[in-house]
């Protein structure tokens, strides 16, 4: 069974990050391009956010003995083989880890304006698995 509490404070630090996130999208992208340190609060609460998720769905799957992930991604392939995440939700997850491998391991090569487009378009995305979580553990 999940530890509620565990993932409650796991999904109070994922809120808190992406509301660091929200407070930048309504800049421009000639804005967001200038300021390095705008750039810098985004991607390293992306990478909070993402690790955070990472985490979460980790928890739920070893505390309902589901498996053992043995990388950051494969918590969201077993909540998909369990039917708790479609195929979509999945590859979509897995592809935010991709992004925090590189916000992590890759600090030369962020392309600043993907990191721009993922404020713009894909915090969706992490709202909804804050909303499977809440609906389904918390």
């Amino acid at each position: 069974m999940v530890n509620t509490e565990v993932i409650k404070r796991r999904l109070n630090q994922l809120t808190i990050s992406l509301n660091k996130i929200e407070r930048f999208e309504e800049l421009s992208l000639e804005e967001f391009l200038k300021n390095d340190i705008v750039q810098d609060v985004v991607e390293y609460n992306l990478f909070i956010a993402i690790n955070m998720m990472v985490d979460i769905a980790t928890h739920i799957v070893v505390d309902n003995n589901l498996g053992s992930p043995e990388t950051l991604g494969e918590a969201f392939n077993i909540l998909n083989n369990e039917k708790y995440l479609n195929d979509e939700e999945t590859k979509t997850f897995k592809k935010m880890v991709g992004l925090r491998n590189i916000l992590s391991h890759e600090y030369l090569k962020i392309d600043k304006e993907i990191i721009y487009n993922i404020l713009h378009n894909n915090l969706v995305d992490i709202k909804k698995f804050i909303l499977f979580v809440n609906d389904n553990f918390a």
